[in-house]
């Protein structure tokens, strides 16, 4: 993982919540980063780059494909391994 990658999607998944990154609840799993579900769902520009950082949602079927923007859910959370 990289800090920046790491660093850069949680500032885009804040701008989707209400109070930003104030109270973004967050969590951790032995090597996986998770952030809690946005308030408003994530543009798809946004979307892109979050996959590019190597984020994802690990509750969304993708079919056994990696996950991609046609896979977003914005009731789900977002992931990302350490």
């Amino acid at each position: 993982m990289k800090i920046g990658a790491l660093i850069k999607g949680l500032q885009i998944l804040a701008r989707y919540r209400t109070n930003g990154l104030e109270g973004y609840d967050i969590g951790a799993g032995h090597n996986v980063l998770y952030a809690y579900p946005t308030d408003r769902p994530v543009a798809e520009d946004d979307l892109k780059r979050l996959i590019e950082l190597n984020w994802f949602q690990e509750g969304v079927d993708t079919c056994g494909c990696e996950f991609g923007v046609e896979h977003y859910s914005p009731e789900e959370s977002w992931a990302h391994f350490t």
